[in-house]
């Protein structure tokens, strides 16, 4: 199941990518997701290639706040697979579930400020920057600026021509 999907390109972003990350550790964010889908916490799907079956990467719906209506959407794709649409196409299909099946009406994409690919991401699913947020990721071991996008049901909503009046 996990053949090293992690690298050094995803470890400055990902504080749980490192060189000693192992099955025990992927048997436990399995076990995790699956309790904090059944409790409704945090909504986390696993990227599979569709003609390997090869994991290339994760995309959750996390911090999902009921008062707000809105949730914090995150992805990771391993190095081999980027470039490749997985991100984005995760992106779509999750953000369409939170608005249709889960009803929220807001997610936010909040990327490291050197994140450069993430930020690509949020943007070629139509996000909107918003700002940039002072000291918004918090780690056990740094506080540092995000980039916040946004996302709203409307911007999922291919356009309708505006014929002018006859």
């Amino acid at each position: 199941m996990l053949s090293r999907p992690l690298s050094p390109q995803l470890s400055p972003w990902l504080t749980w990518c490192t060189e000693d990350y192992d099955q025990q550790d992927a048997y436990e964010w399995i076990n995790a997701s699956r309790q904090n889908w059944q409790n409704d916490i945090c909504y986390e799907v696993a990227i599979i290639e569709q003609h390997t079956g090869q994991l290339v990467g994760s995309i959750s719906l996390n911090n999902v706040s009921i008062p707000l209506n809105s949730a914090e959407l995150g992805y990771w794709i391993r190095t081999a697979s980027q470039q490749q649409g997985f991100a984005t196409e995760a992106c779509q299909a999750i953000s369409n579930f939170a608005f249709d099946t889960l009803g929220l009406t807001r997610l936010e994409i909040v990327t490291h400020t050197g994140n450069l690919a993430s930020q690509r991401t949020a943007l070629a699913c139509q996000a909107k920057f918003e700002c940039t947020a002072r000291n918004r990721i918090f780690s056990p071991d740094r506080v540092c600026d995000g980039i916040v996008f946004s996302l709203i049901p409307e911007d999922l909503r291919p356009c309708k021509p505006v014929f002018p009046p006859k």
